[in-house]
């Protein structure tokens, strides 16, 4: 496989094969991951923070050409009349004139205004008819799907004038999903990655066989998670927001290039793998089994009812949980630094004091008499350090 940055869909646009998820990331993260590289931006209606996006990749003053912006329409968005209205708010939101790739989230369509309430026949016909007018009008460059499988894309394939360029699926070491990475990509359709670290670099570190894999390139085990996937011709969109964390991720699209051996041990140590997420929604007819199209079927009909009555706006709640965060790590910001200031301040008084000394190890410095110079530099470094 190629260490090229980027592939070509079959909409002729280049996408970069290593982006940034930006799901629960504020703004400050998001220009973090910028600054440390990543120009393929993973965005969600659902997430509610593209405004946040928007405003990182203005302030980055890096060059809108630069950049490739995904984002996904929610299930209650799905009419024809709702895609380009949801659009709309998307590109007000990015503060941008046109989506590098817009994709729908979940072959799942659901009523407006609800949740859990199915929208008649899933027939995505007239939504792809409506994003394809969206790229004829050039609001949008290269259109696509996210959790499709085959059957599902199949029918989507029957109707569309535009074939998808992409679709976006999970793919990591515990589930490989190849028959479905080999289907697309034998349909040219490019395949996405997301959660490609599984359910985080702890988890995948537990992998003895990823684990040794990458003890023996001399990479990190998330490097190695990302580049197998590469290897088999899957671009990644890992979440971070750690810059550091930024960097490796975006490091492994130029390798190490592995030996197809060591593609086909990962691949084979976990051939079935496990979903991070039960489908208890029914979300794959042809793989749901019986009890979760029973549970599938009594939560449908419950919310059915229930949205009889009742109404939501799901975007617009998750705007508000993204302006919550935001005020929330801003909060953490400024308790952290106080924390840090406040640390510089004791070690500079103990050290012009000429007291400092060695303690018994304890990491609360506030209760200690004296500070440990050691202790004191690795309890700075913390809370310097983004959390992932």
């Amino acid at each position: 496989m190629s260490t090229d940055p980027t592939i070509t869909l079959s909409s002729g646009h280049a996408m970069p094969r290593v982006g940034l998820g930006t799901s629960k990331l504020v703004e400050k993260q998001i220009a973090d991951g910028i600054e440390a590289g990543a120009r393929h931006l993973d965005c969600a209606r659902m997430y509610g923070n593209e405004a946040a996006v928007g405003r990182a990749v203005r302030a980055s003053k890096v060059p809108r050409a630069d950049f490739f912006l995904t984002s996904k329409l929610f299930m209650t968005e799905l009419r024809r009349d709702a895609v380009g209205e949801a659009v709309a708010d998307t590109l007000r939101d990015l503060q941008t004139d046109y989506l590098d790739l817009l994709l729908i989230h979940w072959p799942l369509k659901y009523k407006p205004g609800t949740l859990f309430a199915r929208d008649g026949a899933q027939d995505f016909a007239e939504t792809w008819a409506a994003m394809e007018a969206l790229v004829k009008d050039g609001k949008v460059r290269s259109i696509g799907v996210s959790n499709f499988d085959a059957a599902q894309l199949e029918a989507l394939m029957e109707t569309a004038k535009i074939p998808p360029a992409v679709n976006q699926v999970e793919a990591h070491p515990r589930f490989p999903n190849s028959a479905l990475v080999a289907w697309c990509l034998s349909k040219k359709i490019a395949v996405v990655a997301w959660g490609p670290l599984a359910s985080g670099r702890g988890r995948l570190a537990e992998d003895q066989v990823l684990w040794t894999t990458a003890n023996m390139h001399q990479v990190s085990v998330p490097r190695m998670a990302l580049r197998w996937n590469l290897e088999r011709g899957v671009c990644v969109v890992p979440r971070s927001a750690n810059p550091e964390h930024v960097r490796d991720c975006l490091e492994a699209a130029a390798g190490p290039k592995l030996p197809k051996a060591d593609v086909e041990l990962l691949t084979r140590s976990r051939p079935e793998g496990r979903r991070r997420f039960p489908d208890v929604i029914g979300v794959w007819p042809a793989s749901a089994n019986v009890v979760c199209r029973l549970l599938g079927w009594w939560l449908h009909v419950l919310f059915s009812v229930l949205f009889r009555v009742c109404s939501v706006d799901v975007v617009a709640l998750a705007k508000r949980r993204a302006i919550k965060r935001e005020a929330t790590y801003a909060a953490f910001v400024k308790e952290r630094d106080a924390a840090i200031a406040a640390m510089e301040a004791k070690i500079a008084a103990r050290a012009a004091e000429g007291k400092m000394t060695f303690t018994d190890g304890s990491e609360d410095m506030s209760v200690d008499p004296a500070i440990d110079p050691k202790l004191a530099a690795a309890r700075l470094e913390m809370l310097r350090t983004p959390a992932d």
